[in-house]
């Protein structure tokens, strides 16, 4: 199993190597619409799972909403998606723990 991921993270770069063949346009255009994507569903999903109507958690939700926009924010204004995921993510640690 682990033979077959490392070949399939390595064949993109054996495939397009030394930038001598362009990426199709569908690669290109996935290479900029799925950081985007993915962070949009990492908040979607931890905000669903706050959000348990039968047993409502609101003080992880109002620690979790400010976590959200200053992930948001983040992303935003650095367009890093690992600056604005760990920015976020350690807003909410600090929040959760000093308040």
């Amino acid at each position: 199993m682990s033979a077959v991921v490392i070949a399939l993270r390595a064949l993109p770069f054996l495939v397009f190597r030394g930038g001598q063949q362009k990426l199709p346009p569908l690669l290109d255009y996935l290479g900029k619409v799925l950081t985007a994507a993915a962070i949009a569903m990492l908040c979607v999903y931890s905000l669903a799972s706050l959000c348990d109507f039968s047993n409502p958690d609101y003080a992880r939700l109002l620690y979790a909403l400010p976590a959200t926009l200053a992930t948001i924010f983040l992303q935003l204004a650095v367009r890093n998606p690992m600056v604005s995921i760990c920015g976020g993510t350690a807003c909410y640690m600090l929040l959760l723990h000093f308040l």
